[in-house]
């Protein structure tokens, strides 16, 4: 990862060029950039189950949720609502 570390007092003209900067007019300040590289792309795409299975972290003794399983819980929260 690059970086650039810049310090400078914010003029008009600094404030001009990037307007969230304004509030520290006449302020010195170390301006820090680094560079927003794109992420790799995932070699596949994942799958719905992969996804979830990927996000959800489950309690000690708790198996693994199915798609079927969640979307029975979904139905049966909706069924509850009513």
């Amino acid at each position: 990862m690059n970086a650039i570390k810049v310090e400078t007092t914010i003029d008009e003209a600094v404030a001009r060029a990037i307007p969230a900067l304004r509030p520290l007019l006449g302020r010195h300040v170390e301006l820090i950039a680094l560079d927003a590289a794109s992420t790799p792309a995932p070699e596949h795409k994942l799958t719905v189950d992969e996804l979830l299975a990927s996000r959800i972290k489950l309690p000690p003794g708790v198996g693994p949720l199915s798609l079927e399983d969640m979307e029975r819980a979904i139905a049966e929260g909706a069924a509850d609502v009513r």
